[in-house]
């Protein structure tokens, strides 16, 4: 799809203040309060809350006043030692699952007058002409994908991903000249009752939306030296009821991919096998991917935890052949989150057969991603600690990029 798009966020002193990241996952509610200091993100606050089994499904929310009240005692908790006159007043949404569409346009446009700057106003009449002249059209086909009417989608949010003036890439076009102008667009959108549902908790908490940002990009975007020329690899979060992907291709975001598989069916396969409630199903899991629990329902668990991880995978395989136009697939799978903790998650994806089945020029290696390697980061609560604390401080990051 070639479109003439371009977006730029307005600066701002946003940021500055203490701000709520909030990570509405199916397993968990994630508060981080950050604040930006000299051009970095520290995180002041960090708290989380576990859902109810059957608060959200596929990372989409079920029961709303439950979902509230989480969100509420992380944040109540997070906010603990924060002095009054700093309270946030302000949200970074995460928004993920099955139902986020990401589409990735590549646009170009000639421009009249070579010499003349580029400026604001000149990326503000080409975002009115494309809402106006080709949004209808994307959405009518991402309706269809979605199996929903085209009143019930809605935009997001769209962001450069990247651009060429003249050939020559820029981070931010602004105060350049040239001719040519090509640029890749990052466009997203969900249902309308998804988005509803965000902001509803938002207004029930007494506070304001930020942004809303859809978590795979805000990995893919704040992984240190992801925007670099020569940086291509696929990013894989394994949520509770979900598994997200971004493809990012020499240092831009191609697109994201969801679906909905995700630590819960692992959660249910040990419930049945054990004879367990959940939630005690739920312990089981996590000291099984600890490697603490007895040997004797370790070996259980071990037998039937490959089935559920090779069918995880084969579906991050799926996703990957959505992917259009991809000449050769990234030799770097770089994976977060809760389920990605499963020794079987990593075996398989080790024994999976990529080279036969996608065109990728080496096998992948593997490698979980750890706070650490979030740019521009720093966690001065010390509570941030692994592979399942990395989608929140990822929207914390995003303010850079939004200021």
């Amino acid at each position: 799809m070639n479109i003439p798009f371009f977006k730029k966020h307005k600066v701002t002193s946003l940021y500055d203040k203490n701000t709520i990241a909030l990570d509405v996952g199916t397993e968990y509610v994630k508060a981080a309060i950050f604040k930006v200091v000299d051009g970095q993100v520290h995180i002041k606050g960090y708290a989380k809350a576990k859902q109810q089994s059957d608060a959200m499904k596929g990372a989409m929310i079920v029961d709303l006043q439950n979902v509230i009240e989480n969100c509420d005692m992380a944040i109540g908790e997070a906010l603990y030692g924060i002095e009054k006159e700093e309270l946030p007043t302000h949200v970074v949404m995460g928004i993920a699952g099955e139902l986020v569409y990401g589409i990735t346009i590549m646009a170009e446009y000639e421009r009249p007058n070579s010499e003349k700057k580029i400026d604001q106003k000149e990326i503000d009449d080409a975002i009115a002409s494309v809402r106006k002249n080709s949004f209808p059209e994307a959405k009518v086909q991402i309706a269809e994908d979605m199996g929903l009417k085209q009143m019930n989608i809605e935009e997001i949010d769209s962001v450069i991903s990247d651009t060429f003036i003249d050939g020559y890439r820029v981070n931010n076009p602004i105060g350049f000249v040239g001719k040519s102008v090509n640029f890749r667009v990052f466009s997203t959108f969900s249902p309308s009752i998804h988005l509803s549902s965000l902001k509803s908790i938002v207004k029930t908490l007494d506070l304001e939306i930020a942004s809303i940002i859809v978590e795979p990009y805000a990995i893919a975007r704040s992984y240190r030296g992801s925007k670099a020329d020569n940086f291509s690899a696929i990013f894989v979060d394994i949520g509770g009821g979900t598994t997200d992907l971004a493809l990012v291709e020499n240092g831009g975001v191609v697109g994201t991919k969801m679906f909905a598989v995700g630590g819960r069916v692992f959660t249910k396969r040990i419930e049945q096998t054990l004879g367990v409630p959940y939630e005690i199903a739920e312990n089981k899991k996590i000291e099984y991917s600890l490697d603490t629990l007895d040997k004797l329902e370790k070996i259980k668990i071990a037998k039937v935890m490959t089935k559920d991880a090779r069918t995880l995978v084969r579906g991050i395989a799926l996703s990957l052949e959505d992917f259009e136009d991809i000449e050769n697939f990234p030799s770097s799978i770089l994976m977060c989150g809760g389920g990605s903790l499963l020794p079987e998650i990593k075996a398989e994806v080790l024994n999976y057969p990529w080279l036969q089945e996608l065109p990728f020029e080496k096998f992948p290696k593997f490698e979980f991603i750890n706070p650490e390697m979030i740019a521009d980061v720093i966690d001065d609560t010390k509570k941030i600690k692994d592979v399942t604390d990395v989608a929140v401080i990822c929207l914390a990051r995003m303010s850079l990029e939004k200021k």
